[in-house]
């Protein structure tokens, strides 16, 4: 279905929608990815969502699924879909746009409801449940508003539960961008619920609209939400853990610590774990790929960890994965197993992690940023994804690795998959609600409080319980 068309539907019931806010005056759009499992899970939500109002209303509201029929690059970050969407419904009957999540459950009777009370505020411009930091985190670029906190503080939407804006603050969000009068505080799109509440705000100078918290976009559900996001099921088993490689990046300054405690936490629970370092170690086991060690960047040494273990795989048939770790990279092994179930490994390309962008939203760049996995969260490869791209190339040896694997991936259209379970930064450097909606599989960084304390938390319950299961299966 492209931009602004629907095939009508029978219903089998029908519930008259009561509120001035209809499916009229509201665009739904999900904002989803290629990839086969999350395109299935967005699917699905429109279904519900058309059956939904098809009940209410006998119509069938407008229901995008953004890679179909608005594929604009950057889509995730929220601000490239701003222009096709009020090019297309500015003086309309649209009123506000609801921008969902795949996971995101929707009850439509009480989101038109909530849209309802929030249309009648005229000074209500967008709505959603709210997110705030306790102090600045570097997923956030370090910005913190102290000239809010007698307004309650900054606060930003939490993707998960969906949230809507007015039809009128995005066509003025828009011009702003295109007339240089906001923009983005960064090239780099790293939380794009921060990163947008950011650009609609400006400064205290020209400020404008924060969100307006409504908390019937719940976190966990409840008879009055609107809406609440749903866990990340597993697709059938969990894939078997030897199934998967683990490369490792380290260096010889490293050996007697992170990469101890990666020996000492998960690596334990692992059948093929190999760290490539600039000095072979064969305590740990490390070996040498004869790449010297940068401060910064390691293009190369990535790629050539990549070119080294895909020759080791070749001989190992029952390899699906290549995972790709730093040496700080803390996991849980069971809930990736898990997570791997729902993508296709082996030869099949996949490519995933947690998903940053570069160039996104700028007046001069609009079309033309690209995706990548950002590497200190982990890198899930498929067999086939690492032979697409190990012959990448990096401009410097120093270049930084995860932003040239993005940039090759996108040249070669490898799609790379976003899972927001994998996280780039420590368990506090996010909001508990976001931590609170799933079973995360991994963080990144050594620091207070420390990574074995961060593991046993975590994921140390059920990497036990995967290895007792497989001490089961052997006798």
């Amino acid at each position: 279905m492209k931009l602004g068309m629907y095939v009508a539907r029978r219903p089998r019931f029908l519930f008259r929608n009561t509120h001035t806010i209809g499916s009229r005056n509201v665009i739904f759009t999900i904002v989803s990815q290629s990839e086969p499992y999350h395109a299935s899970v967005a699917k699905r939500l429109k279904q519900d969502i058309e059956s939904q109002v098809y009940q209410l209303e006998e119509r069938l509201p407008i229901v995008y699924i953004t890679h179909e029929d608005i594929p604009v690059p950057g889509a995730w970050t929220i601000v490239p879909l701003l222009r096709p969407l009020v090019t297309k419904y500015k003086n309309t009957d649209v009123r506000w746009v609801m921008f969902l999540e795949p996971h995101t459950a929707v009850r439509c009777s009480q989101l038109f409801e909530a849209l309802d009370a929030a249309d009648k505020q005229k000074d209500t411009m967008w709505v959603g449940y709210p997110l705030s930091d306790d102090e600045p985190t570097i997923i956030h670029h370090f910005a913190f508003y102290e000239d809010l906190e007698d307004d309650g503080g900054f606060v930003y939407p939490h993707f998960a539960n969906g949230f809507a804006m007015r039809i009128e603050l995005m066509d003025r969000l828009i011009n702003q961008i295109e007339n240089n009068e906001r923009k983005l505080e960064a090239d780099f799109s790293i939380d794009p619920a921060f990163e947008l509440a950011q650009l609609v705000y400006g400064n205290k100078d020209n400020p404008g609209p924060l969100l307006t918290p409504d908390l019937s976009f719940c976190v966990v559900s409840g008879d009055n939400c609107a809406t609440y996001p749903r866990q990340f099921d597993i697709c059938g088993s969990p894939i078997a853990e030897d199934s998967i490689y683990f490369a490792v990046k380290t260096w010889s300054g490293f050996h007697e610590t992170r990469a101890k405690v990666v020996k000492k936490t998960w690596g334990k629970h692992v059948t093929h774990l190999q760290f490539f370092s600039d000095k072979s170690d064969p305590k740990l086991p490390a070996v040498d790929i004869g790449v010297p060690n940068t401060k910064t960047g390691h293009c190369l040494k990535t790629i050539t960890i990549l070119k080294e273990a895909l020759k080791r795989v070749e001989n190992l048939p029952n390899i699906k994965w290549i995972f790709l770790a730093d040496d700080d990279t803390i996991l849980g092994v069971q809930r990736l197993c898990e997570v791997l179930s729902c993508y296709r490994g082996g030869d099949d390309v996949t490519v995933l992690g947690e998903r940053y962008g570069y160039g996104y939203g700028k007046k001069e760049r609009l079309g033309k940023g690209y995706d990548y996995i950002t590497g200190g969260g982990g890198t899930a490869l498929s067999v086939g994804a690492v032979r697409a791209l190990a012959d990448c190339a990096c401009a410097s040896r120093s270049a930084p690795d995860d932003m040239a694997l993005g940039a090759c991936a996108a040249r070669r259209n490898v799609t790379l998959a976003h899972s927001p379970l994998f996280h780039q930064a420590r368990p506090q450097d996010y909001p508990r609600e976001v931590l609170a909606r799933d079973r995360p599989v991994t963080f990144h960084r050594h620091s207070s409080p420390e990574p074995l304390r961060v593991y046993a938390t975590w994921f140390q319950h059920d990497d036990l319980a995967l290895k007792r299961k497989r001490n089961k299966d052997e006798l």
